[in-house]
């Protein structure tokens, strides 16, 4: 495979050979326009900005708050106010309103500190019953996990439709995290500039639709050195004037088809759906983009509402082949489909291998398949001491994740129902918080996380990062019933680095490169993923556990393109950018 070429695309040309200026360009451009534009204009629709007070770094006090706690709710500190929209006070009852939101992770400003999208929903008409899109928020990090909305200087205006879910890529590799947000009646491509704005290339790039898609994902399925696309479709409802009593099951939908995009290279993307076999019979709530098999190609794996889930391996050529019966992932350990939402896939046990884990529907445990090789997967909820675990809850985002940087991924899940009037139930549910025992099984610390975790919410979409900088990964949830939620980590590793991987010759967001670090008595294996959790994009850098009195780290990354590339960095807590063929590491916000 030879490296990608500079001059595919004049635009994506220019940005790649002038990367630093245009970002020192763009920077002092989006904050001339911040500084000129009067605040009250700057607040979109529905998003009320607010500004933390004073320059303490700690949260107001709270006699709910225990210095054991996991988690502090940093919301009203943070200055980020924005809340996802349904619909549902129009009374109408729709299954439109049971999805919610998700919320996405990126440098969009290439700042070194993540900032925050955070899709709008809608309303419904009350008398048409034709849902009405609002406009999804932008939150730029000022620093400190500080927010400053910037929806209107952004230009956000492509996602002002009923948005559901996001994904984050580089889809020119111009240097730029783009956008794709998915939604009822279309999906918007919103490519990043590179002067703090957005534009809209949905209809350039081909990809209009007019149906109910849900989730995204991002993966270089040909090895062109080019993200290609995949969607996930849900259920075929159109407004009607019926006024049922409560939420209507899928069942009674006909599924809406996934779809499979291939990047051209020149902004235009071509549907390879039917070519590559992908399957018109799901109804996709959640999928993840990874490398699964360690063949270098990126997979595939579709989490289905009440039908069996979808695996799709990567191939030279098409079709891809969807092996999901015969791997071991399609069912439960009943061999019965179950109502799936969120999906993610981490090394759970510390084998180096990355097993697959989906969120599901209430009296439905959640689905551990432990990765045995070959693409052969074991369920094993039982065996990890997850059987019962929030088992009544209706279970949607979730994430495994090093919390306590110890080295081992921790597990969360963030839970709602999707009838207002459940049967024996609540609406609003407890969300779930469990410590890995070093890969031995799971222990549920839920008590633990903090004030938001001892409470209820209808909450949907989350998405991780360590918005500031301290070694801890934070939380931030969407929910129905109340605004986004920033949890800040109060316990962040001692010694921790955080790693982002930037391709040469693979993407530049390189989808299923795998990094491996040697450090505090274990291999830690992590992998640039996309798609993951529901209707989210957590952040795609990688953090890893060091001891303090080690010597230098060894780190090891397989790169999508094949190469292999070994590094040592010294135990410190900070974030390192590690480019494709380079051999060193790069500090933030230097970026080639």
């Amino acid at each position: 495979m030879t490296s990608r070429e500079p001059h595919v695309g004049i635009r994506c040309a220019l940005r790649r050979n002038c990367a630093f200026a245009a970002l020192i360009v763009g920077a002092l451009g989006f904050l001339m326009m911040i500084g000129c534009e009067p605040a009250a204009s700057r607040t979109a629709p529905g998003v009320v900005e607010l500004t933390a007070s004073g320059e303490e770094n700690s949260p107001p006090e709270s006699p709910s708050t225990q210095e054991s706690d996991w988690f502090v709710d940093w919301t009203a500190a943070s200055g980020l106010r924005f809340q996802y929209s349904t619909g549902r006070e129009v009374g109408r009852n729709t299954i439109l309103e049971t999805v919610g939101g998700g919320v996405g992770v990126l440098d969009y400003d290439e700042d070194g500190q993540p900032d925050l999208f955070c899709s709008g929903g809608g309303t419904i008409d009350a008398v048409t019953v034709v849902p009405q899109g609002r406009s999804c928020g932008l939150f730029r990090n000022t620093g400190g996990a500080r927010f400053r909305e910037t929806t209107l200087v952004a230009d956000m205006s492509g996602s002002e439709f009923y948005s559901h879910g996001c994904t984050v890529g580089d889809a020119n590799n111009d240097g730029f995290p783009d956008l794709l947000v998915t939604g009822y009646g279309r999906i918007a491509l919103l490519m990043n500039q590179g002067d703090g704005t957005f534009q809209d290339e949905s209809l350039f790039a081909g990809l209009s639709r007019s149906d109910w898609h849900t989730a995204a994902a991002w993966g270089d399925i040909n090895a062109d050195g080019a993200l290609d696309l995949f969607v996930t479709g849900y259920v075929d409802w159109v407004p009607t004037d019926s006024q049922p009593a409560d939420i209507p099951a899928p069942q009674n939908y006909h599924p809406v088809a996934d779809h499979l995009w291939v990047n051209s290279g020149d902004g235009r993307f071509v549907d390879v759906s039917d070519s590559a076999g992908v399957r018109h019979d799901g109804m996709g709530l959640g999928v993840i983009a990874a490398d699964l098999n360690e063949d270098r190609r990126v997979d595939f794996y579709v989490a289905n509402d009440v039908v069996e889930n979808h695996f799709y391996l990567g191939a030279e050529s098409l079709p891809l082949r969807e092996v999901a019966a015969t791997a071991g992932v399609a069912f439960n350990e009943s061999g019965s489909p179950e109502g799936s939402m969120g999906v993610d896939c981490a090394d759970v046990n510390g084998d180096g291998r990355l097993d697959l884990w989906v969120t599901n529907f209430e009296m439905e445990d959640n689905s551990l398949y432990l990765n045995l090789g070959d693409a052969q997967f074991q369920h094993a909820t039982a065996a990890m001491r997850l059987a019962g675990v929030c088992r009544s809850q209706v279970k949607f985002g979730t994430g495994w994740r090093d919390f306590d940087g110890d080295g081992w991924l921790d597990l969360f899940v963030v839970s709602g129902h999707v009838r207002y009037r459940p049967a024996g139930q609540a609406f609003q549910q407890a969300p779930t918080l469990c410590r890995n025992d070093h890969g031995r099984g799971l222990i549920e610390v839920t008590a633990s996380g903090g004030h938001w975790f001892r409470q209820t919410h209808a909450a949907r979409g989350a998405a991780t990062a360590d918005l500031d900088g301290d070694g801890g990964l934070d939380l931030v949830i969407s929910s129905l019933t109340e605004p986004v939620t920033v949890l800040r980590n109060q316990h962040p590793a001692e010694h921790s680095i955080s790693i982002r991987l930037i391709g040469t010759t693979s993407p530049r967001t390189p989808v299923g490169a795998r990094v491996r670090v040697k450090a505090v008595g274990l291999e830690q294996t992590r992998s640039v993923t996309s798609g993951s959790g529901y209707l989210s994009h957590s952040d795609d850098a990688m953090l890893f556990a060091l001891s303090a009195d080690a010597p230098n780290s060894e780190v090891a990354v397989a790169w999508p393109s094949g190469r292999d590339e070994v590094y040592e960095v010294a135990p410190h807590t900070g974030t390192a950018l590690l480019v494709e063929g380079r051999g060193r590491l790069r500090t933030p916000p230097e970026v080639p």
